[in-house]
């Protein structure tokens, strides 16, 4: 026994090591960790904390405990949360934990703050079954809203930012990245101009949700994109996905659906692999056009390719089931509701907005206005007559560049142009102009300026500025003046110069495009949450092979229990199963691509969903095999 006053140093570090929850602390000079228990290591999964200093700790998921730790060596006031996540691994934040935090000063002899201590036990456990009691309601994920900005500026860039603006269709998307944990990744959108003339229109759902699933639906796209672009055809270009998909981890199960139209004649070519087939939307109304019946990625499907022609007028529809999926209705009811809210967009003349602009506004307004718990894109284009150019002929009197610009800057909202470079285009133009007032005209009166402004069907913008007089000599020290070119070369602007005895002509070019914004939704709706039926897994009491499913399998997690079960009643794909799916009450895509999974991994696997129930409807829209009743 220590005698007394004796300390046992060693027994001491050994019993705060092993101390219960997480034990950090923190040094004020330099902000470095100078203590650390086990369960600090292990709850950041390092294997030494000790002297790195919080400014090492960089991980998003780590930023709120760094904070807390930082303001209190700042302020000197305690600090305490009784849920503050800690998320290790940020591509699986459901991996992480959450814990009761208290953070204390730690004072020296002289009553100056020397540090900060932390004491923190996981309550991961009480939070989780807290929200499994609520149906899945995401009030965790509103504390991880901070890191999840991270997710979502990296689907903001690995998306394309624009879609293209040609004479005979007019192109538009939007991307709405759902409220709930782990939401952002999925989904995808393209579209290009091809060497032929024609507009590719694509969009698609990677499994998954995060930066690994946002990663793979870039590589996808990459691939589809750069296969279409060298001219090869709808089959060739799927061929070439389906061959990348099956090197990369997690790509499986990915749904697409990818169009090719003509803007003069409206011929359009269409494939759908596991993923909901076009709408179209036009004057007389709006249907869907017929699947290709082709399974998702990794199905083996021959691959085939439909045709249909796109009228004057109409407008083609492309996205992911995110938009039409819903836990209160069924999937019938949301594709009907799909028809009559386009048929209303395109109708919709008010507030100025091209059709196609519309339809990507309101679709998902309407659609998912009341929650929604996937993401959720579109993609349309609308076959329209070519704009009319821009005319202009000016006196080249300084007091008609305001007036220019005007007409510029409206003519090109009208067409489609972001604010951007419509910007840029005006500026342009402005230059331009002011150097023919300055220069073609110095010595005479009555000159005029032409412009002539043009969308081209190469998806480039072209502005054609014209004298007719004769510029003078440029000054030997041009001071302050000369920099119009330079300015023009940095927004972005292509210009050629032409001068003859007639006068100059200036070309100003830029890309046709008009923004695709991605929008995150603010949260999911309590009406949704709570219309949520928790997911049931159990087995038919006659039947040990029989697993039951209820409920709603609309994320992941719910889909990797069903998975989890299936494969241990049929002892890892050796023994038949039978998922029935009859008391499901929603069926999202997540579910789908694990029964995909399944089908194929597991031997005489069968799925069985009554007729008319929420997940045969589904299944038939996703062309998954499945049986109307056990055999």
């Amino acid at each position: 026994m220590a005698a007394e006053g004796y300390v046992d140093q060693d027994a001491v570090l050994r019993a705060f090591d092993a101390s219960p929850g997480v034990q950090l602390v923190v040094r004020a000079t330099d902000l470095r960790i100078v203590a650390a228990n086990r369960g600090a290591r292990d709850t950041f999964q390092r294997g030494a904390l000790l002297d790195l200093s919080l400014h090492d700790l960089r991980d998003p998921g780590f930023q709120p405990l760094v904070a807390a730790l930082t303001d209190v060596v700042r302020t000197g006031e305690s600090f305490h949360d009784d849920q503050v996540p800690v998320v290790a691994d940020w591509s699986d934040p459901a991996s992480g934990t959450w814990l009761d935090l208290t953070v204390t000063p730690w004072h020296d002899d002289a009553g100056a703050v020397a540090g900060a201590v932390a004491a923190g036990t996981d309550v991961t456990t009480r939070l989780r079954a807290a929200q499994l009691e609520r149906s899945g309601a995401a009030t965790a994920d509103h504390r991880l809203a901070r890191a999840r900005e991270v997710v979502l500026r990296l689907q903001g860039a690995l998306l394309p930012s624009t879609v293209p603006l040609l004479p005979r269709v007019d192109v538009a998307a939007s991307y709405l990245v759902a409220g709930l944990e782990q939401a952002a990744g999925g989904d995808w959108f393209d579209s290009a101009t091809l060497p032929d003339g024609r507009v590719s229109l694509s969009v698609g759902d990677v499994v998954g949700h995060g930066v690994e699933a946002s990663a793979i639906m870039s590589q996808l796209r990459a691939v589809l994109a750069a296969r279409l672009l060298e001219g090869a055809g709808i089959l060739p270009a799927l061929e070439a996905v389906e061959a990348f998909a099956g090197r990369v981890s997690g790509a499986f199960a990915a749904t697409l659906c990818v169009a090719l139209l003509d803007p003069h004649t409206g011929a359009l070519e269409y494939a759908t692999r596991g993923h909901p087939a076009p709408l179209v939307v036009g004057p007389d109304g709006a249907h869907l056009l017929p699947t290709t019946g082709d399974g998702p990625l990794g199905s083996r499907s021959d691959g085939r390719v439909a045709t249909a022609t796109l009228g004057d007028g109409e407008a083609i529809v492309l996205f992911t089931d995110g938009l039409v999926e819903n836990t209160h209705r069924p999937l019938r009811d949301g594709l009907a509701e799909l028809e009559r809210t386009a048929v209303e967009a395109y109708s919709d003349t008010r507030g100025g907005a091209s059709v196609a602009g519309r339809i990507c506004q309101q679709l998902p307004a309407v659609l998912v206005d009341d929650g929604f718990t996937d993401d959720v894109t579109v993609l349309a284009a609308h076959r329209r007559p070519a704009p009319d150019p821009l005319e202009l002929r000016v006196a080249a009197d300084p007091g008609q560049l305001a007036r220019v610009r005007a007409a510029v800057d409206s003519w090109g909202l009208g067409v489609g142009m972001g604010s951007r470079d419509r910007s840029a285009l005006v500026l342009g133009v402005s230059e331009v102009m002011a150097n023919a007032v300055e220069h073609a005209y110095r010595d005479t009166r009555g000159g005029l300026v032409e412009v002539r402004a043009t969308i081209r069907d190469d998806a480039m913008i072209e502005v054609v500025v014209r004298d007719h007089g004769r510029w003078r000599e440029p000054d030997r020290d041009p001071g302050e003046r000369g920099r119009g070119f330079s300015m023009m070369a940095s927004a972005g602007l292509l210009v050629g110069v032409a001068t003859g005895d007639d006068g100059t002509v200036v070309t100003l070019e830029c890309p046709a495009r008009r923004p695709a914004p991605v929008d995150q939704a603010d949260a999911v709706s309590e009406a949704v949450t709570g219309a949520t039926a928790p997911l049931a897994l159990s087995a038919e009491p006659s039947d040990a092979h029989v697993v039951r499913v209820g409920g709603a399998v609309d994320h992941r997690s719910g889909a990797a229990q069903m998975q989890a079960e299936v494969l241990r009643r049929s002892r890892n794909g050796l023994v038949p199963v039978t998922v029935d799916l009859r008391d499901v009450v929603h069926l999202g895509s997540a579910g789908v691509r694990v029964l995909e999974s399944l089908l194929r991994t597991v031997d005489h696997l069968q799925v069985v969903a009554p007729p008319g129930s929420p997940a045969a409807q589904t299944l038939d829209v996703a062309g998954t095999p499945f049986l109307s009743s056990r055999p």
